[in-house]
């Protein structure tokens, strides 16, 4: 039997595997349905991956995000993201990649009215809005003094908010969103007779547990997923080492190991073009 490595499900490398390669669509439409039927909105019936899971590509990438991004045959944008790591600025992060995304639609010389909703749903494992008391909220533009008005449909951005998913085991889970929740913080610990049942009556959460143990019996992607561990902790000492050695000098010696600008930028706080004329 194959020795298997321990492996966070929520490490972004695994999840980008899990949610984003071509095999596994039918994985990602379940989960994207989940989110989406709590709050009312159309489900995905077909997509299509923006970004497959490339594993050579993954490997040479020094991106500080590996999101999933996929278009569904709505024409909706969809963009995924896994963070562990408390972050105070994340709601002002998923506004900017959402911009990005919207934006990113565009060619020039293309007119508005090609845009197409953008959708970001962001899968974390920490508290970002202590004062809602659900763990899935889902903004959009509306009114200040009619807030059932709402500007656009273009915009939609959920949070998912592990630690106030409050699960007493299986009996807890109402909907399949409870059910993906309790997978994600619930496996590859040891096996027990609720995730036995949570994977008897789901097919998809079924299928993503083959994949996980697939996934850490593989010494190649667990080296891959323990290497991106490492770069991580890496980028974090870099945003430690900024606040004490000052900005410009932290970005120069990024520049020399090879971080990408957008990394760069985010960690220092520096702009783009401030980076470039270093």
């Amino acid at each position: 039997m194959d020795k298997v490595r321990p492996l966070n499900p929520m490490a972004d490398i695994f999840v980008r595997y899990l949610l984003g390669s071509e095999e596994n669509t039918d994985i990602l439409i379940d989960f994207i349905n989940a989110v989406f039927s709590q709050k009312g909105h159309d489900l995905v019936v077909e997509i299509q991956l923006l970004n497959p899971f490339n594993l050579r590509t993954i490997r040479e990438s020094k991106e500080s995000i590996l999101d999933v991004k996929a278009k569904d045959s709505k024409n909706r944008w969809i963009n995924i993201e896994i963070q562990i790591a408390p972050d105070a600025s994340y709601a002002n992060r998923s506004l900017y990649y959402w911009a990005k995304s919207y934006a990113g639609q565009l060619k020039t010389g293309d007119a508005y009215g090609n845009l197409n909703p953008a959708v970001c749903i962001n899968l974390m494992d920490f508290e970002i809005f202590p004062q809602l008391p659900g763990y899935h909220s889902c903004f959009q533009i509306t009114e200040v003094d009619a807030p059932e008005y709402v500007l656009s449909e273009h915009l939609q951005i959920h949070f998912i908010e592990l630690p106030k998913n409050q699960l007493d085991g299986i009996r807890s889970v109402k909907n399949q969103l409870d059910a993906w929740c309790y997978y994600f913080e619930n496996e590859g610990s040891k096996e027990d007779n609720d995730m036995t049942v949570l994977l008897k009556d789901n097919p998809a959460i079924q299928k993503a547990h083959k994949i996980y143990h697939n996934f850490t019996a593989n010494d190649e992607l667990m080296d891959m997923a323990e290497a991106r561990e490492k770069w991580q902790r890496d980028v974090d000492t870099r945003l430690k080492s900024a606040k004490k050695e000052g900005k410009k000098e932290a970005a120069r010696k990024m520049i020399d190991e090879g971080f990408e600008i957008e990394v760069i930028a985010r960690i220092t706080g520096l702009s783009e073009e401030e980076i470039r004329d270093l």
